[in-house]
């Protein structure tokens, strides 16, 4: 009997002992992913917005997305757009600020950004933005802000777009090096440099309208964000008013003249912080941490979204290259992938190979015959893209 019960004993003690260290191993997993997160988002926190290095439509980071393992890693606008959306429901932040933030990303990436950046204002938090020395495409991205202000001895770049192309046909001519080039179409003019000593007639109007289309877009957009007519931000253009703190303030382009600690003083007020009080910022690229592994839109019928980056060449392609092997496995894998309903091809690329342009197109014709298929064009979508 003693045996007996000295048995029942050491199994409960044993199953007691085990299930000790079940939970002290599940707070030990717990605290070790706490860790590798890195992450505290405190009430009432400040979500910093600032972008240091080049942007790109996509790098893979989402550890969710199933194409994520077909890029490097490193931080996208995919991830830039989705943490502002994630932001927006977030109780724990009750604001963005942008300051100092010359923006590495094309106008059509920049553009996207402002967007999210208004959706966000619809939840009734502020955006607020400062700089030293505010570049004509982080001013475009600003003037989505509630409140914009500029250093005193700072300056402001804002002038209208141009552009200018070298013309190398004298130099060849001088050197007797020759470049050889094929050219089909007048408005082909990629190659145009090399053929003539000015911009012909074809070129220049193409492009004009390229930059009166980009420049209006960016005049209508900071006409609503500031509430400026768009004749109004056109003449200030025209007439340098922005060229110092002080006639930036007079021609409405900015709120305030600021310091950066007097700028931080209108946050702290924003908040309800007292002035001595820290501000709690937490960084975009801190942030994306945890907004990756949140999913604002859920559900079974999904839109896969592949991304075409970089120049077009045979071969199987990578992050900043197109090339057909990559590309046709992301397709197939749409294509195929019942819960898919839709592909979007993201498309940013100058163009290149015309064999691999013409194996993804193939691969799109395919895709196109079981589910509709749409493109979207970032940056520059030329030539093969």
């Amino acid at each position: 009997m003693n045996f007996l019960r000295n048995l029942l004993a050491a199994i409960i003690g044993c199953l007691i002992a085990f299930g000790i260290m079940f939970i002290m191993f599940l707070l030990f997993v717990s605290l070790v992913s706490g860790a590798e997160d890195g992450v505290v988002i405190q009430d009432n926190s400040i979500l910093k917005l600032q972008m240091p290095q080049p942007i790109k439509d996509y790098v893979g980071n989402n550890e969710a997305d199933p194409f994520a393992s077909l890029f490097g890693q490193a931080q996208g606008l995919d991830e830039i757009l989705h943490a502002i959306q994630v932001a927006k429901t977030d109780k724990d932040i009750k604001g963005i600020s942008i300051s100092n933030n010359f923006i590495m990303a094309g106008l059509a990436q920049t553009q996207a950004i402002r967007k999210a950046l208004k959706d966000f204002k619809e939840s009734g938090k502020f955006i607020y933005t400062y700089s030293d020395f505010y570049m004509q495409k982080d001013y475009y991205l600003a003037s989505v802000a509630d409140s914009i202000f500029l250093n005193p001895v700072g300056g402001m770049d804002f002038k209208g777009l141009s552009t200018e192309v070298l013309f190398y046909k004298d130099l060849q001519e001088k050197t007797g090096v020759k470049m050889e080039v094929i050219r089909h179409g007048k408005y082909k003019s990629a190659v145009e440099p090399f053929l003539a000593s000015e911009m012909s007639d074809a070129n220049r109007t193409q492009i004009k309208e390229l930059l009166s289309s980009l420049w209006d877009t960016m005049v209508a957009d900071i006409s609503e964000g500031r509430h400026l007519s768009e004749d109004n931000v056109n003449s200030i253009a025209d007439t340098l008013g922005g060229r110092s703190p002080k006639f930036a303030k007079a021609s409405g382009l900015i709120d305030d003249i600021l310091f950066f600690d007097q700028y931080e003083d209108k946050i702290r007020e924003a908040i309800s912080l007292d002035s001595i009080e820290e501000i709690n910022y937490v960084s975009l690229k801190d942030y994306t941490k945890r907004s990756n592994k949140k999913s604002i839109k859920k559900g079974k019928e999904k839109i896969a979204v592949v991304f075409a980056q970089g120049e077009i060449l045979y071969g199987e392609g990578g992050p900043n290259i197109i090339g057909q092997g990559i590309i046709t496995k992301a397709l197939v894998k749409a294509r195929d992938d019942d819960k898919v309903k839709a592909i979007v091809l993201r498309v940013n690329s100058p163009g290149g190979s015309a064999l691999t342009s013409d194996i993804i197109w193939r691969e799109i014709e395919l895709a196109k015959a079981k589910k509709p298929v749409v493109v979207s064009m970032g940056n520059v979508a030329a030539s093969g893209g």
